[in-house]
Formats: structure tokens, sequence, C-alpha cells
């Protein structure tokens, strides 16, 4: 559905800095000229702590066998829809921080009036709002994605509404509502008044309204509680993460498979964009090694840069480190925001002259 293609491609910017893997220089860095205004993300600030425990409304799991009740607390619902499974990726955005940040506002605006396709450039936001009843912008906190593909969203009260012709609806558990496209095209569904789910997979959307509504002891989350920081932070799971390698990064691919058990990504939009991977693996023997490898084969791709005179894949690079850390390593990543603006799907589009035929 389009809302997928909506929050994935908000997730640019984080891509873009998982891909500097394959962009990374060796040693030590070249300094850039230019000083970015931008912040690491490496742990929680005491008013997001604050934040995510006004957000666990939903009520505790039963205890484990031998564990205490005492020590269960309630749950975020927005965490606890995302698929359990390993090896899932799942990534949040912070839609009220990124939209006040400069690269979430290029990015919404362009990404809405993408949606709005063959449509007057400008109306992308308000096809969306006609299509799903949610205004974007307003009514939407956070959106999380994952790889079962379903868009799970955190709205205020009330913007939990569908109402649309030609869907046929029924209930789904205790407070679930479920809305299938009947040409097939997807699924929409409500979970109380503040959680929605879209996609086209009924039996993933049921799966992940079971979860919310579930019992029995919790399984462990996706992205764990602490974890939670950042205008854009979830993990990427090793297989897609070799998945973004080109096909003659192959053996590093394998390697990253083999080695990684996940990728805990944490992005600052607030000015510049800072990105923090940190990168984990069981065997700390082989992360080290990994990254030694990945160290040494991407710097051919600076070299590359230099020798091709590409000044902004360089000035890209010169911004990347990685960071050995007791058998697993972080990758730390800087944007400058005048060079995403020109490297977004936007670019050529707005670049492109209009064509003698249209000034006709």
């Amino acid at each position: 559905m389009r809302m997928r293609r909506v929050a994935w491609l908000v997730a640019f910017a984080a891509l873009l800095g998982l891909s500097a893997f394959l962009m990374s220089r060796g040693d030590k860095p070249k300094k850039p000229e230019r000083v970015l205004k931008a912040e690491f993300p490496r742990f929680p600030k005491p008013w997001e702590e604050e934040r995510n425990r006004k957000r666990r409304t939903l009520p505790p799991a039963a205890p484990k066998p031998g564990e205490e009740e005492g020590v269960q607390r309630k749950r975020d619902p927005l965490l606890v829809a995302l698929p359990t499974e390993k090896g899932k990726s799942s990534v949040v955005f912070e839609v009220s921080a990124l939209k006040e940040s400069p690269i979430g506002q290029i990015w919404l605006d362009c990404m809405l009036d993408e949606q709005a396709e063959n449509q007057r450039r400008g109306r992308g936001r308000d096809m969306f709002k006609e299509q799903f009843g949610i205004d974007l912008l307003k009514d939407v906190d956070r959106i999380a994605m994952s790889s079962s593909k379903v868009a799970i969203l955190s709205v205020a009260e009330g913007a939990a509404k569908f109402d649309r012709s030609g869907w046929p609806k029924r209930s789904f558990g205790e407070k679930g509502a479920i809305w299938e496209d009947a040409a097939g095209r997807g699924v929409f569904a409500t979970w109380g008044d503040e959680i929605v789910l879209a996609g086209a997979n009924v039996k993933e959307i049921e799966a992940a309204i079971e979860r919310l509504e579930s019992k029995s002891p919790s399984r462990e989350q996706t992205i764990p509680e602490w974890s939670v920081y950042g205008d854009i932070f979830g993990v990427i799971s090793p297989e897609e993460l070799a998945d973004m390698l080109p096909a003659e990064q192959g053996e590093i691919a394998a390697r990253i498979r083999a080695a990684i058990d996940r990728v805990d990504l944490h992005v600052d939009t607030s000015e510049d964009v800072a990105i923090v991977a940190d990168v984990n693996g069981s065997n700390p023997e082989e992360v080290r090694d990994l990254a030694k490898s990945m160290g040494a084969a991407l710097s051919l791709a600076r070299a590359g840069a230099e020798d091709e005179g590409d000044d902004r894949l360089r000035e890209l690079l010169d911004y990347a480190t990685i960071k050995p850390r007791d058998g697993r390593f972080t990758l730390d990543v800087a944007l400058p925001l005048d060079v995403l603006k020109e490297m977004g799907p936007c670019r050529k589009r707005d670049a492109a002259p209009p064509s003698p035929a249209s000034s006709q």
C-alpha cells in the first residue's frame, strides 16, 4: 500500500546511513572543513524517558514461569504490535519530531506530493486524508514499519476512524476492527482509538492485533524499551542489511549474515542528520574480523571517489567512522542537510526543466 511507501521513504536518511558501510574510509578520516550541527544519539534523554513512560498504556502481560508478578510493568502498544520473530527488521519514525526537523519537512512534503501521483502537486497530504481519514501531520504521532510490511500508526485520540464503501468491515478480537478492500488492494484495521494498521496481508494484521490482546507471557520485543530514543530508531536484521550491498560485495554480505545478530539504529534529525548504528554479534572475534574486512574493502570506495573527483561522495565518506567496542562495533555517520537535499528522489523531479510540450 502507499502508506508503506510513505514510511519507508521517510527512512531514506537512515538507510543511507547504513549504506555508508559501502563507503566507509579505512583508518583515520580526513577532517572535513564544514562544522556539522548534529548530535549523535547514544542514549535516551530524560524527556524521552518520560515520554516513553507515558506511552506505556497496555497492561502488563502475565509473568513468565518463575518471574515475580511485581516486576511486570505496562507496555507500549506500538512496540507490542511489532512482530517478535528473530531476524525481522523494525523501524519507528517519530512523525511529531520529524515534521519539525529541516530534513523531515523537506522529505514529508516531497513524499506527500509523490502520494498524489498525477494529481495536482501539493495535494498529497489531502489525498492521503481522503483515502484513509487521517491527517499525517496532525493525527499521527509515530509510524512503525517492519519486515511484515504492515504499517502501524500511533494516532491522536479519535483519529482512528475509517469508513469506505466497498471495504467490508468485521470485528476481530476485543478491540479490533478490520476492513478488506473487495478488490484485494489492501487491508485497513484499527485497534481501540489509538492504533491504526494498514498493509496487504490480513494474516499479518490479525497477528498484530493478537499480540496487542494476548494475556500470555510476553515474548522479547523486537525493539526493547531501553532502545526507544531518537527521531528514527529500530533494529535492522543482518539478512536485510546484507541485501543492501551490491552484488560485487557478495563475500562481505555472506560474512554479515554469518557474524551479525542485529543492528540497532538511532537517528537524530534536529539539524543535520546524525546516525548511530550499533552492530552486534554472538561471536566477538568474528565481529571484529568483519569490521576490519569491511574497513579494508570499503576504503577502496573512498579512494575511487577521490580519483574520480566525486566531491559529494567524498564529503559523505569524510563524516563516517567505525569504532570497535568489545566484540561489536559502532558506525557513526553525519549527513549534512545541504547534501541530503540534493540526493533525494525529489531532486531530479524538481530540477527537471519543463518539456517544450508542457510550455505550449
